[in-house]
Formats: structure tokens, C-alpha cells, sequence
């Protein structure tokens, strides 16, 4: 009886073990968009994914400036022109490997030719540019690639700092920040921008989502 017992009693406890796991499992991490494969893109998931999204980018945009204020800090603005030659895209990188995700600054006015928007990314830049033109509120948007994955895009305005290594040459730009870039970027066109306007955008890519087929 009392080995019947003892049984029970580990039984018990093995599932009220094992269902107290599976709750803080399916309870925790709630703020995290939850990945499905294949995926229908729901007005709910497309929500979750911009609010992700939002996260993403901001902080990319955090390290980047940061890192820039320190750059110019310790050499000037030449300095941070060749901080961004040679760090920017690590940066980006290393939120693209924390967030399990994949980040890009888009620009059809390139500055690095590995930024340069393909096709379809520049019929969304243009969407934007005639929404900007019309003084339409310009919200991220979830458009899925040729993969069939959901990504992220977010306009990126020119703001008066911008001005000093994207404005115009020899008014904006100082003459010695103008060489600079003049020999790290040889293809440059991130140049002639006036405040506010559109430079580029963000994208963020989902690779563990792949659009279902629903046809």
C-alpha cells in the first residue's frame, strides 16, 4: 500500500512538473513576435512584425550613432567618414546576429555600392518618395521578397547633421570631408540632399518566415 502510494505520489509530481513547465514555456517571452513556417501574413502578424521591426532598427540606429558621436569626438568628421567606411556595415551586422535577423541601409543614391537598391527594393523607395512628395505620413511597411520572407522597410530622412557628408560639396560638406569621401567611395551619389528628404531606407529581413502559398 504504501509502495502504491510512494508511485502516485511521483506520478503526481512528475506532472504537475511538467505541466508547470509547459506553462512558463508558452507564458514567457511574450513581447517577442512567435515565428511560424510557412506563415499567412495575418493584419495581426504584420502588426507584430513592424512593432520587431521598430526594435530592430532603433537599435541599429543607437549603435551607429553612438559609435559616429565618439568617432567625430576623437578625429573630426574625416575621422567618422572612414569609421563609417570600415564599421557601419560590422555594426549593422552585429544587430542582424543578435536579432537573428537580417539589416540593411537601402539607398538608390548610394554611397556603398553594397547598399544600392535592387528592382523591387526601388519600386518601395519610390512608393515613398511619392507619398513624401504628397505629405503623407510615411509608416514601415511588411513586404514579402522573392523568398517569400517578410521584410521590414522604414524611409530614412536626411536630418541638418546628415547635411555635413550628404548635403552639397564645398557648401554643406567641408572641403577636407568632401577628398575624404571623394577616395573611399569613388561611385559615390549620397551627395546634393537637402534636409528632410528621403536618402534611403531600412530593411530588416525575416529568414525563419516563408510565405504559405495560399492559392
Amino acid at each position: 500500500m504504501k509502495l502504491y502510494l510512494t508511485l502516485g505520489l511521483l506520478v503526481g509530481a512528475l506532472l504537475f512538473s511538467s505541466c508547470s513547465n509547459q506553462e512558463k514555456k508558452q507564458g514567457q517571452r511574450t513581447d517577442e513576435v512567435v515565428m511560424l513556417s510557412p506563415f499567412i501574413l495575418t493584419d495581426s502578424l504584420r502588426n507584430a512584425l513592424i512593432l520587431q521591426g521598430n526594435k530592430v532598427v532603433n537599435q541599429a540606429q543607437v549603435s551607429l550613432q553612438r559609435a559616429l558621436k565618439k568617432a567625430i569626438k576623437s578625429g573630426g568628421m574625416e575621422h567618422a567618414i572612414q569609421f563609417c567606411n570600415s564599421r557601419a556595415i560590422v555594426l549593422t551586422d552585429s544587430v542582424s546576429n543578435a536579432q537573428k535577423v537580417q539589416v540593411r541601409r537601402l539607398a538608390k543614391k548610394y554611397r556603398n555600392p553594397l547598399n544600392e537598391t535592387d528592382s523591387a527594393e526601388s519600386k518601395i523607395f519610390k512608393d515613398y518618395i511619392l507619398a513624401w512628395l504628397k505629405g503623407k505620413t510615411l509608416a514601415p511597411k511588411i513586404i514579402p521578397n522573392e523568398k517569400g520572407q517578410p521584410v521590414y522597410y522604414k524611409p530614412i530622412g536626411i536630418q541638418p547633421i546628415c547635411l555635413n557628408c550628404h548635403g552639397k560639396p564645398g557648401k554643406d560638406i567641408p572641403g577636407g570631408v568632401a577628398d575624404v569621401i571623394a577616395g573611399l567611395y569613388p561611385e559615390d551619389k549620397a551627395v546634393d540632399f537637402k534636409k528632410y528628404e528621403l536618402r534611403g531606407m531600412w530593411a530588416v529581413t525575416f529568414p525563419d518566415y516563408v510565405l504559405a502559398d495560399t492559392e
